[in-house]
This record gives structure tokens, C-alpha cells and sequence, in this order.
């Protein structure tokens, strides 16, 4: 279940936002993203992970076409299924701010 909303929330709810086109980058709102590192999965379930990095020192990052690639292209898709990390979009993409509130939600027994 919470690995269904993991990749959602990566992949998945930027697709709707995103179209298809690079050009759709311009109507997400800036937002700070997260590198999850070496997340492992019992099943569906996150069970693990290494690290958690605000990328940027969590600063919103400009819009380019990097989010139709790493988000829920090809990059993303490789990075989580041949490495075990994942990027997250921050707020107001997805409810969780920073590393902090990501992990608190996934992971809440610290």
C-alpha cells in the first residue's frame, strides 16, 4: 500500500500535471524534491531505507524538462527498479515538505 503511494506520488500524479510534452513543465509550481536512497520493499511495503537527501539544501528548483524524465520517465523508472532510490517532488506537489516529514510518513517507528 504505502509503496503504491510512494510511486504515485512520484510517478504517478506527476503524469497528470505533466502531459506529455516538455512545455507542460511550466504549469507545476516550483517545488523542492527528495533523493530516498537505497529504499527497500517487503512486497508493497517500504521496509528500509539508507538515506534521505533534501536536494538543493531543499530549495525549489526551476522547471525544466527534468521532470518528465526523472519524475516519471525513463530516469525515474531505472533509478527505483535498478538502484532502489527514488525522487520525491516537495510541497505544494506533494504533502510532505523535506526528508523529515517523507520519512516521518513512511517510516514513523524512526
Amino acid at each position: 500500500m504505502k509503496r503504491a503511494l510512494m510511486v504515485f506520488v512520484a510517478a504517478g500524479l506527476l503524469v497528470g500535471i505533466l502531459g506529455t510534452s516538455a512545455g507542460a513543465d511550466q504549469h507545476i509550481p516550483l517545488h523542492p524534491h527528495m533523493l530516498v536512497l537505497g529504499i527497500e520493499f517487503d512486497g508493497e511495503e517500504p521496509v528500509g531505507y539508507e538515506k534521505c537527501i533534501d536536494l538543493a539544501a531543499n530549495n525549489k528548483l526551476p522547471l525544466s524538462a527534468h521532470h518528465s524524465a526523472l519524475h516519471v520517465g525513463t530516469g525515474g523508472e531505472a533509478l527505483l527498479n535498478h538502484a532502489g532510490h527514488i525522487v520525491v517532488p516537495g510541497a505544494p506537489v506533494s504533502p510532505w515538505a523535506d526528508c523529515e516529514e517523507l520519512i516521518g510518513f513512511f517510516f514513523p517507528e524512526g
